[in-house]
């Protein structure tokens, strides 16, 4: 297969388009200009090849290249043209690809512009070619390299690889002992190093469904309240933990001991008052009787019942807390405590969640009997 393609970049604002040519051909690209002799493309082209398979010349055309080199390269869409250009102009970079293609990448990476420099790196050892681009060199490097589970869809997964094997640093081998390294292991380095190769850095890194954000949110909120409540080098203590479990419990014993520690700092004059009945509860709907319990409803569903206390106190507001089917707060105002006017204020869930539809149709027959109930009597 021998024809040339010809990629229409001047619809994407270039003032020329690219001819390509076939694998046979050895993938040399030249640029169009209307009017103009063409000129040598010398480096990458920029674009993926999924541009090209929009249309069926397109298709027809990567159907020269060997299959398997072409998936190799998928993953790299900004440097995917240049890799194969090496590839089809070197036995070695084309075995590099089919090994270790992230050697071509990082050569790509020092040479987007420059084919021949980076053909010419190409064609050194893998250990002088890492060398040659400023990484460490050793047999450790290269064995690092293989042990990568990384898709590359993020920039971030390559710049945390070039970062683990700068040769001034070689940060990598923090991971000698690790049987895979994953996106999770690399970015969890990177923000929380003391972590990397401890029980509990495994794990995390192991943990399948790991939500990442939710994972440095609890880290990072774990090793603020250790300054918070005095702790000495709470990075140590996380960092000697096992599991995600013991990592959770410590993140809850932490709270508990800070809303302690607030709950005494704060707590208001009256607030051993004994609170109102103003409506019955009943086996799932349960009044909030005090001043305590109002404060661990909060810290419990993660919002601001606790500014209520005052207004409870006054005959104005009353709290009740449901179970099931959806644990919930539940406020009502008291407009005129002659008349009793009473008004379903707010049902909140966790960190105020709304309520589900089953929530509000059990909340409101409650609300609706204990009324009557109220007026009856």
């Amino acid at each position: 297969m021998s024809q040339s393609l010809t990629i229409p970049t001047s619809l994407l604002g270039f003032d020329y388009n690219i001819e390509l040519e076939s694998w046979s051909n050895s993938l040399h690209a030249f640029k169009i200009f209307d009017g103009k002799p063409k000129e040598v493309l010398d480096g990458g082209i920029g674009l993926g090849f999924n541009l090209i398979t929009q249309f069926s010349e397109g298709q027809n055309w990567l159907k020269g290249i060997p299959q398997p080199l072409l998936a190799a390269t998928t993953a790299f869409p900004e440097h995917q043209y240049q890799m194969l250009w090496l590839a089809a102009n070197t036995d070695q970079a084309a075995q590099l690809l089919l090994t270790r293609p992230l050697l071509l990448v990082l050569i790509c990476e020092k040479y987007p512009v420059d084919n021949n420099a980076a053909l010419k790196m190409s064609q050194l050892g893998q250990r002088d070619i890492l060398k040659s681009l400023g990484y460490d060199g050793s047999k450790s490097a290269l064995k690092f390299i293989d042990k990568l589970t990384l898709t590359f869809e993020r920039d971030l997964e390559l710049q945390h690889v070039k970062k683990q094997l700068d040769s001034r640093f070689c940060g990598y081998k923090v991971f000698n002992h690790y049987s895979s390294v994953n996106y999770v292991a690399l970015s969890l380095d990177h923000r929380y190093s003391f972590l990397t190769g401890t029980k509990l850095g495994r794990a995390i890194a192991c943990e399948k469904g790991l939500t990442r954000v939710s994972l440095l949110s609890c880290l990072a909120d774990t090793l603020m309240l250790g300054v918070e409540l005095g702790v000495n080098d709470p990075a140590s203590r996380v960092g000697q933990l096992s599991s995600l479990n013991e990592l959770n419990l410590l993140h809850q014993e932490w709270i508990d001991r800070r809303n302690d520690i607030r709950r005494q700092e704060l707590r208001p004059m009256d607030a051993d008052t004994p609170y109102p009945c103003m409506l019955l509860g009943n086996e799932q709907i349960v009044a909030i009787k005090n001043y305590d319990e109002l404060f661990n409803e909060g810290v419990n569903q993660r919002h601001c019942i606790a500014i209520y206390h005052s207004r409870i106190v006054a005959g104005e507001y009353c709290v009740f807390m449901m179970e099931q089917p959806q644990r919930v707060t539940i406020g009502l105002k008291i407009h005129n405590r002659q008349t009793i006017s009473i008004e379903l204020d707010q049902i909140a869930g966790l960190r105020n969640a709304l309520p589900t539809d089953e929530t509000r149709k059990v909340v409101y027959r409650w609300f609706e009997s204990a009324k009557r109930n109220l007026i009856s009597d």
